[in-house]
């Protein structure tokens, strides 16, 4: 597992993060390496997540080119370059149904 991977991983534990799970977009995407999913039992715990990944990235010496939501937010995506996480309140993650759509890719879950 990559550098960044591991301090995202890492993040996510650290608030709390539920469910977290790993795509392997390599093959069919050659902007993005990988995507992550999680969830959270509350807005402020998404934000948390979020703000917790992209804080912990630029400790660790990598870009964060956007975040997308804010404190209000029940899905929040930051953007790593190659990494995307979505992080989502329990009933956003339900709705939108990621998981589905990524059905045809590699998964492994990203619990620590």
């Amino acid at each position: 597992m990559n550098e960044l991977l591991k301090v995202v991983q890492k993040a996510i534990d650290e608030k709390k993060g539920e469910y977290p799970v790993l795509y392997n977009f390599q093959s069919v995407n050659p902007f993005i390496d990988y995507v992550v999913i999680c969830s959270a039992q509350s807005l402020r715990q998404v934000y948390a997540i979020a703000d917790n990944v992209a804080d912990r990235a630029k400790e660790h010496g990598f870009a964060v080119r956007s975040i997308e939501g804010d404190k209000d937010s029940s899905w929040v995506l930051v953007d790593l370059d190659g990494i995307v996480v979505h992080v989502f309140q329990n009933e956003e993650r339900d709705h939108f149904k990621l998981e589905k759509l990524y059905a045809d890719l590699p998964r492994e879950d990203f619990s620590l």
